[in-house]
């Protein structure tokens, strides 16, 4: 469970439980993870703490005006996780599977922290006037940028180039098993491995599950981008660059919409369901971290004849699926990946969850059988007006 996290993240984790033992609190809450983040003086969250001008002795003071002080507890006692901090221990994987980095760092707890909005760490982040969106693109600006810039290079001097036809897209030697790879900085972009939809998706800070393409661009086919500048760009000139040049090269036109497409309700039944249990009940019991544990897929070869969404109805095997402390907002958002549609969760059922669906399934039919039988949730196909990133070919 700790493989992804880097050593600031861990000392981060470690210095929120001895926040949370210092005041005697039962769990590990968000506001000590959030006092745990301002320890990594190196760290990226450092940076956007101090561009913030928040320190941990003002966000120290707005904690203890809203908690009461308990008794210290013994030292041999072990301080769990609250459901609130586990949420946001997720939150931070899914962030970083959102960026394509294979660590998890201070950033992504510090984003997972804005996303439990629950926790008091968000309230207090909020009334400081930070959002998740600015900080997130701060954060991979921070990532991304030449280790020689300084933080206050004043990018608002530089203008958009007239001509955006700098991009350079060619055929990626990359495979469906390499993860695809981006890195930015104000003079060059550099993306590998990216399908088209992920490619889209990347260039427009969206989900890829979220862009519809015309079928016969919904390959596999894997592209390398490079962009080459010969002065220092803004980060949204940036964006609008590579945005530019993908619409080019392609040939296509990308607009936000909002469209009736087909998605998945998921809903509860009064049926048995031995693979769900509430995770937030006996969380005083549960001392491991919330996430997504396994979550296996076979893999579809590269020479399959199926193109677009139509391999996702032929999925050879999907499962065991297992998810510590869930919601079941995130469970449905896992799930679209199995089924190619968006999922959306109407089951009311609150707090978080165990999950566990045993056995390989074949196909999404399967998938929602062993779902009713094993959990007592149920996929139903519908349309609904969804946001989406509309892709259409551009005719001379």
């Amino acid at each position: 469970m700790f493989e992804r996290y880097t050593e600031q993240a861990r000392r981060a984790l470690f210095f929120a439980r001895y926040e949370a033992f210092q005041v005697g609190s039962a769990f590990i809450e968000t506001e000590h993870l959030l006092l745990g983040l301002f320890r990594e003086e190196q760290s990226p969250t450092a940076r956007v703490f101090a561009l913030a001008k928040l320190s941990i002795d003002s966000v120290r003071r707005e904690i203890d005006a809203r908690t009461a002080r308990r008794a210290v507890a013994a030292g041999s006692e072990e301080v769990p996780f609250s459901p609130e901090t586990k949420r946001v221990l997720a939150y931070a994987a899914q962030e970083a599977d959102r960026l394509l980095h294979a660590h998890i760092g201070t950033e992504h707890l510090l984003l997972g922290l804005f996303r439990e909005e629950r926790g008091m760490a968000a309230a207090i982040l909020a009334e400081q006037g930070l959002q998740i969106g600015p900080v997130r693109d701060h954060i991979v600006q921070i990532l991304s940028a030449s280790s020689s810039l300084p933080a206050d290079f004043p990018f608002s001097r530089f203008v958009l180039p007239s001509d955006a036809r700098g991009l350079h897209v060619a055929s990626s030697q990359r495979s469906a098993q390499d993860a695809p790879e981006a890195v930015t900085s104000p003079w060059s972009v550099s993306a590998e491995g990216f399908t088209l939809r992920e490619l889209i998706a990347w260039a427009y800070r969206a989900d890829a599950r979220h862009v519809e393409l015309p079928a016969e661009l919904d390959t596999r086919e894997r592209y390398d981008v490079r962009l080459e500048l010969p002065a220092p760009q803004s980060w949204p000139a940036l964006d609008r660059l590579v945005q530019d040049g993908i619409s080019r090269h392609f040939a296509i036109e990308v607009t936000r919409e909002t469209k009736s497409i087909d998605v998945f309700i998921m809903t509860a039944s009064d049926g048995p369901c031995p693979g769900r249990r509430r995770a937030d009940e006996d969380a005083g019991g549960k001392t491991s971290y919330a996430s997504f544990s396994t979550v296996d897929t076979s893999v579809i070869p590269e020479t399959s004849p199926l193109q677009g969404s139509a391999w996702r109805d032929r999925l050879n095997s999907i499962g065991p699926i297992i998810l510590t402390a869930t919601t079941m907002a995130d469970f449905a958002y896992c799930l679209e990946e199995f089924v190619g549609h968006p999922v959306i969760d109407e089951t009311a059922l609150t707090g978080t969850y165990d999950i566990a669906v045993q056995d390989e399934m074949q196909g999404v039919d399967e998938l929602r059988r062993a779902l009713v039988q094993q959990l007592a949730l149920v996929l139903t196909k519908a349309q609904r007006e969804l946001p989406i990133l509309a892709v259409y070919r551009v005719t001379a």
